[in-house]
């Protein structure tokens, strides 16, 4: 009898072995050929499983998405507020190896995928996007007077949406700014202005040192 398959389950194998390949070796080292070789088979045989590489890329992309969502759920907790907030943004800002890695596999997915392609990966990105939490904890900043009554939340949060973003890329780059000091500089910068002294104290220079 011929051997059975499990399709999904070699499809999660290539994508976890080309996340492992990008955290060991680097973004450009992780190219079809050698995810072939570290799977052991031949290049034409992965194709049995995606269309193409940005196929690839595009799960590859969504398994960050979740698995950044799982951490920022267990990271954050009960915590609210600013508090909240900062526990969030260490989960999604390129601070440490994990979300370094994360980095790198989404610039280069969407610096290779065109916008015509992967609409579902767009679009669940779109919907399940961090504006929502970051809107509700900075609302719930201003109702424990950590920021101000007159705080633009909704604008706060797509500022830090777009941060957050720019700061993948930024990493990716090798840019000063995707210094951890640097990253932390402008996400006060942009809290600041609305922020109480108790508020202040929340943000500190570098959460992830205390």
């Amino acid at each position: 009898m011929p051997k059975i398959v499990d399709r999904d389950a070699r499809r999660r194998e290539i994508v976890e072995t080309y996340l492992t390949l990008v955290a060991r070796e680097g973004m450009e080292a992780a190219t079809t050929r050698r995810l072939a070789e570290e799977l052991g088979v031949a290049t034409g045989a992965l194709w049995h499983y995606f269309a193409n590489f940005d196929e690839v890329l595009a799960l590859a992309f969504a398994t960050v998405f979740e698995r950044t969502g799982a951490r920022i759920a267990d990271h954050v907790g009960d915590h609210r507020g600013l508090g909240a907030l900062v526990r969030m943004l260490e989960q999604i800002l390129p601070l440490t190896k994990t979300t370094q890695d994360e980095a790198l596999v989404v610039v280069n997915f969407w610096g290779r995928v065109t916008a015509s392609r992967h609409q579902n990966v767009r679009r669940a990105f779109a919907e399940r996007s961090w504006q929502d939490e970051f809107r509700i904890h900075l609302e719930q900043a201003v109702a424990d007077a950590e920021l101000v009554a007159h705080t633009p939340t909704a604008a706060l949060a797509d500022a830090l949406l777009v941060l957050s973003l720019g700061h993948q890329v930024t990493f990716v780059l090798d840019a000063p700014l995707s210094e951890p000091t640097a990253q932390w500089t402008l996400v006060r910068s942009i809290l600041d202005p609305w922020a109480t002294d108790r508020g202040r104290a929340l943000v500190a220079p570098d959460p992830l040192a205390d």
